[in-house]
């Protein structure tokens, strides 16, 4: 008797692939200001520049590493605004020493970031 299972197709899925992401990336080099609670409770800001923005979130690179799921904040030029962000990602190293740092916006912004 014959295998069934080398009679079905592999897969009826299409062969193209698809981008999950929720909105464009955006090549752009900006400075922000990184600010986080450390762990001894003191208040920490440093700070970064960014690789891409969208409007959910952007690569920062920074001299810091953080943590999965750390909360930062995040402030663009003069203004009294910060934006609360999710750490995604950390690393790997840039040839200089600085750590590339993905973070998720907790509200999306595309104002601010400039990503509009």
């Amino acid at each position: 008797m014959k295998n069934l299972a080398r009679a079905q197709p592999k897969s009826t899925r299409q062969s193209q692939p698809t981008d999950r992401r929720r909105s464009q990336r955006v090549p752009t080099t900006k400075r922000v200001e990184v600010s986080w609670h450390a762990r001894d409770g003191s208040f920490v800001s440093e700070p970064a520049e960014t690789r891409n923005i969208s409007s959910h979130g952007t690569l920062l690179v920074m001299e810091h590493g953080f943590h999965f799921h750390e909360v930062v904040s995040l402030r663009c030029g003069a203004e009294d605004d910060w934006l609360l962000a999710r750490v995604m990602r950390c690393g790997p190293r840039t040839p200089d020493g600085r750590m590339l740092v993905g973070v998720e916006l907790a509200v999306p912004d595309d104002v601010l970031l400039g990503a509009a």
